[in-house]
């Protein structure tokens, strides 16, 4: 975690569920050590849980006032996830692993997310691509939610300018994982969690060395 905030960023996530709860919150206050506040802590469960750890973790988390909680249960447990946004003080983040329009839709239909307070992961690259995320953001303003509350899975490039472009809440960011595709443009710093967009045409892949020398193979 400090090697992030050493690059720039200023809100982390760390995985939760692999260890147990007693050593996950002793990890969790590790961290709140070395950021600000709860709100630049979030963490993921990765959809590891049944309905009673994911809300015995909803209520032990409540002390920390932290960014999120994300995918507490399988991704497609609209129920599960409905339950812990009902018994959890801490916003729920998860639809990365939903890839459609129509899945979208059944989470806001069906699963308990609350539009002022929790936070959608669609990811654009994963989605079916850019043309399938506008009618899910479309979908989203029926129901009134706006798209600040959209913080995509991926980081990566194309996922940065998507973000940029729509207006969307931020976009997560993996600088140490998924190399080359991971990470943004070289010549461009990460400075109090915020990084602008490169001035290269397109996506700007001839910006990021590790990346453009695959393409030639």
């Amino acid at each position: 975690m400090s090697s992030y905030l050493d690059l720039g960023y200023d809100t982390v996530k760390i995985k939760i569920g692999g260890a147990p709860l007693t050593e996950d919150l002793g990890r969790i206050e590790a961290v709140l050590k070395l950021v600000m506040d709860g709100e630049h802590l979030a963490v993921d469960a990765n959809g590891r849980f049944d309905l009673n750890d994911a809300l015995k973790y909803a209520y032990a988390l409540a002390p920390y006032d932290l960014k999120w909680y994300e995918e507490p249960g399988d991704p497609l447990d609209f129920e599960l996830n409905a339950r812990v946004c009902e018994a959890s003080s801490t916003p729920i983040a998860t639809g990365e692993n939903l890839f459609s329009m129509q899945d979208s839709r059944n989470l806001i239909r069906y699963g308990g997310m609350l539009k002022d307070r929790d936070y959608l992961q669609f990811d654009p690259a994963l989605s079916y691509g850019l043309t399938e995320y506008l009618r899910t953001l479309e979908m989203l303003s029926g129901y009134q939610w706006s798209k600040k509350r959209c913080i995509p899975h991926g980081g990566h490039q194309f996922a940065l300018h998507i973000a940029a472009g729509l207006g969307l809440g931020g976009n997560e960011s993996y600088p140490h994982v998924f190399h080359p595709f991971g990470g943004f443009a070289d010549n461009i710093p990460v400075q109090n969690g915020k990084v602008r967009l490169p001035d290269a045409p397109g996506i700007g892949i001839e910006l990021k060395k590790e990346l453009i020398n695959v393409f030639p193979e």
